[in-house]
């Protein structure tokens, strides 16, 4: 591993550790093992190499989420969509530190194009992968009544947004991935 994978490595793991705002360059290029001049020789800051750190952890994150969701037959209107959200929460437990840091991130995003579109693409991936499981779905039952893909993904991934916060904030109180999707299904039949 050379040094730039070694630094992007090293400040993953303090993402992980210790949030976005508490990590520095010099605990970063020390659990690199190289000098803290090397995070300017790779990076063009400390900064932009946290958020490098930061899309491919947010990215390793949704891995496994959008592993799921390319599975052959998955589709959200077929009970699918619960384990899914089921497999968010419980993986919110083991990146509960790239969680936050995460959230800290969103409002430097404003200010970071590069952070903001890195970001974007790791949400542009999930968003992809659901909208594809939807419209595989909406192929093979062929109604007029089908939602929008690309509407009901985005509609998913507010769900999941949703409930990190509460997960954050309330986590007692967090309904399973069943709960929500018979919720939301019962809720659609009262319009």
């Amino acid at each position: 591993m050379g040094n730039r994978e070694a630094l992007l490595e090293a400040a993953i793991t303090a993402l992980q550790d210790k949030g976005y705002a508490a990590t520095t360059a010099r605990e970063i290029a020390s659990r690199a093992g190289v000098s803290l001049g090397a995070i300017g020789y790779h990076f063009t800051s400390t900064q932009d190499l946290l958020d490098q750190a930061l899309a491919e952890g947010v990215r390793r994150w949704f891995e496994p989420i959008i592993g799921l969701l390319r599975q052959p037959g998955w589709a959200p209107t077929q009970g699918q969509l619960g384990p899914v959200l089921d497999l968010l929460l419980q993986s919110l437990d083991s990146h509960r530190p790239l969680v936050i840091a995460y959230f800290e991130a969103l409002v430097r995003a404003e200010r970071s194009p590069a952070l903001r579109t890195a970001l974007a693409a790791d949400f542009q991936a999930l968003r992809t992968a659901l909208s594809d499981g939807i419209a595989a779905n909406i192929s093979q039952t062929d109604h007029d009544t089908s939602p929008d893909p690309e509407v009901a993904a985005s509609l998913i991934m507010a769900t999941f947004d949703g409930l990190i916060i509460q997960w954050l904030l309330d986590p007692d109180r967090l309904p399973n991935g069943p709960q929500i999707t018979q919720t939301v299904q019962r809720t659609a039949q009262l319009t």
